[in-house]
């Protein structure tokens, strides 16, 4: 089963943006004088960083297309 994604495109191209309902459960904190997120969108983003880094995610997908 496919999951929906977050994030969709912007308009104009630049750049992504997630409605806030896709964006799943989340909440705002003040940790260590800075603002963090927790929840859904946290957890997606860091399993995806924990694969690899956008430009070799793109080299993998360039490669399977092949």
């Amino acid at each position: 089963m496919k999951e929906e994604r977050f994030t969709i495109p912007n308009p104009n191209g630049a750049g992504y943006r997630i409605p806030a309902c896709r964006g799943g459960n989340f909440r705002t904190e003040w940790q260590q004088d800075q603002p963090v997120i927790y929840g859904s969108i946290a957890d997606r983003l860091g399993a995806y960083e924990d694969i690899g880094s956008i430009e070799e995610l793109r080299e993998l997908k360039a490669r399977k297309i092949k």
